[in-house]
């Protein structure tokens, strides 16, 4: 006799019933923040796919602190801070729909739901590529969708495969912020500008510009919109001497006398391995924040 067993997974909601809304943008990246109670940092977490019985899971993972790749998927559990990280990459529209940030568990699995929606927005560009010289000062512009016009803008440097550590961002549209080496401005029209000044050949890397939304909530995330491909050659020439906002005010049409010194505060940055990269700040606004800055990466 033949026995036919029948596994069926059973999920709780956790989040009320009401779904978070992530948007992302075609070709860029989101990284989304799943919070669970405390009772469950030793058991596996994962990402899947509705609709429910949710047998599709692009990531899952018992591993703790530590980032684990699948695919264009990548998941951290932070034990500590009781909340796990996933960063979904080079999204497509196809990537739109409802995903669960899931805890497995013995019996019935729990989870929050996120609406994910991917558009193809073609206001702002995927990719920029940007040159400057040793000892002088580049200029860049990221355009940004206007759903996220509000939205707290911020540059980050990759470090890693996953990694993108924060070196500071702008909350108020209109104002200058002024971080000594980098210059912000979100003109509340669409453009974020940023200014990179007193070059080194250490600064040659991959950026990206982004949004992030209710970071410092239970489900906040951050969409990553434009990526910055920054290379630094040579040595300084006249034309690309270290520059202000006041220097640049008819090309970039901001006003030069509402610059300020950066409050340098919620500069969350992605975790590496067991370990935390440092921002650039000094007041983490969460217990969860960087505190370290391992020497292999002290030099970005």
């Amino acid at each position: 006799m033949k026995i036919l067993l029948i596994f069926t997974l059973f999920l709780i909601s956790v989040g009320g019933g009401e779904s978070e809304r992530v948007m992302g943008y075609s070709g860029g990246r989101v990284l989304i923040k799943c919070r669970y109670e405390t009772q469950y940092t030793s058991n596996p977490k994962y990402l899947c796919e509705a609709p429910w019985p949710c047998m599709t899971k692009p990531i899952w993972t018992d591993a703790k602190n530590e980032w684990i790749n699948s695919g264009r998927f990548s998941l951290f559990d932070d034990t500590r801070a009781a909340q796990f990280w996933v960063v979904i990459r080079e999204l497509t529209v196809e990537d739109s729909g409802t995903y669960k940030c899931a805890v497995w568990k013995s019996g019935i699995d729990v989870y929050s739901s996120v609406e994910l929606k991917v558009e193809e927005d073609l206001s702002y560009e995927k990719s920029i590529s940007v040159t400057g010289h040793v000892g002088g000062s580049v200029n860049i512009s990221c355009k940004y969708p206007q759903s996220h016009s509000s939205y707290p803008k911020f540059l980050c440097r990759r470090v890693g495969p996953v990694n993108c550590s924060y070196e500071t961002s702008v909350k108020e549209s209109r104002r200058w912020i002024n971080d000594g080496k980098l210059y912000l401005h979100d003109d509340g029209k669409q453009t974020f500008t940023v200014i990179i000044n007193r070059l080194t050949e250490g600064d040659s890397g991959e950026y990206w510009c982004g949004a992030e939304s209710d970071w410092t909530s239970d489900h906040g995330y951050k969409a990553y919109i434009t990526q910055i491909n920054l290379r630094v050659t040579g040595t300084a020439s006249p034309s690309t001497s270290p520059s202000s906002p006041a220097a640049q005010t008819r090309e970039i049409n901001a006003p030069t006398t509402t610059i300020k010194s950066s409050s340098k505060t919620s500069t969350e940055i992605l975790p590496q391995s067991s370990t935390y990269i440092s921002s650039l700040t000094t007041n983490p606004t969460t217990s969860s924040m960087p505190k370290t800055i391992p020497s292999s990466l002290s030099g970005d």
